[in-house]
């Protein structure tokens, strides 16, 4: 899927119009901030049909105490919308990995859902984030340029890694991208899961984005008896799981001929940590 992120900076860009299947708006910065724009934006968003994130700024204030702010703000979405801290600029040396955890945790606390997290491909090896890796997910920024670009279906990477993450969900790659609708320069990101695991990492009507969801459990307990697929997020892989067995689905061209095979079985999101919970053995 590809999208956009946007904040006051594109005060008149119409969310609903530009081309897009997802976008992130800027909510909140620090403890005060308020975008003037994001309740507009959203709505132009969701009237599109469009997937909808929100992400809070990090400044250099208590990591609890913007947690707060961010989430009184954009309480109304909670379930609806994708929640992302934004962990760049001053927040690293303010913070580091302990303050992005503590809002993390704070997030998830409040409101039982575990947000993504923003950085660049640099920050993801500069500290340990292995306690946040099973459980957050990655958008990660890494630009191969500054030139004007459209959506690109493979951006470029360093082949460096993301440190404690195998793979990101989200690859923002360019902060000068060039779409129709809209006369200025956007930030262009290309997504790695499809528009059922947005969905679960919002929130989905589940405890947590994490945690296997009743219709997971429910399948789990007749596995005997049922085939379906489970679809990681974090290592992006691909099992199927049929009558008490499960293998992995080892390329794109194999999962093509499955998915062909049997369109109208589920296809289950789910985190690589969670699926080893259920079955008590590495997959």
């Amino acid at each position: 899927m590809n999208g956009i992120d946007i904040s006051s900076y594109q005060a008149e860009l119409n969310a609903g119009i530009v081309p897009s299947d997802f976008v992130f708006i800027k909510a909140t910065e620090g403890t005060k901030y308020i975008n003037p724009t994001w309740k507009e934006q959203a709505g132009q968003v969701t009237q599109a049909n469009k997937l909808l994130g929100f992400y809070h700024f990090a400044s250099i204030g208590n990591p609890i105490a913007e947690a707060d702010f961010f989430i009184s703000v954009v309480k109304d979405y909670i379930g609806k919308a994708v929640l992302v801290l934004d962990f760049e600029a001053g927040a690293i040396n303010a913070w580091g990995n302990v303050g992005a955890r503590q809002f993390l945790n704070r997030v998830k606390e409040k409101t039982g859902i575990n947000p993504m997290i923003y950085m660049s491909a640099e920050v993801t090896r500069q500290f340990n984030w292995s306690t946040i890796s099973t459980s957050n997910a990655l958008w990660v920024a890494q630009y191969a340029s500054m030139s004007p670009t459209g959506y690109q279906s493979a951006p470029w990477a360093d082949g460096k890694g993301y440190g404690a993450w195998s793979s990101a969900a989200i690859h923002q790659y360019s902060s000068s991208g060039s779409l129709a609708n809209w006369d200025g320069h956007l930030d262009l990101n290309l997504a790695y899961i499809n528009s059922t695991q947005w969905k679960t990492l919002a929130g989905g009507g589940s405890a947590s984005n994490s945690t296997p969801t009743n219709e997971t459990k429910k399948n789990i307990e007749n596995e005997d008896n049922e085939m379906f697929f489970i679809q990681t997020f974090d290592t992006k892989r691909i099992y199927q799981i049929n009558a008490g067995m499960y293998s992995l689905i080892s390329n794109s061209g194999m999962w093509a001929n499955y998915y062909k095979a049997f369109p109208n079985t589920p296809v289950i999101p789910l985190y690589q940590s969670e699926l080893e919970k259920m079955y008590r053995k590495n997959v």
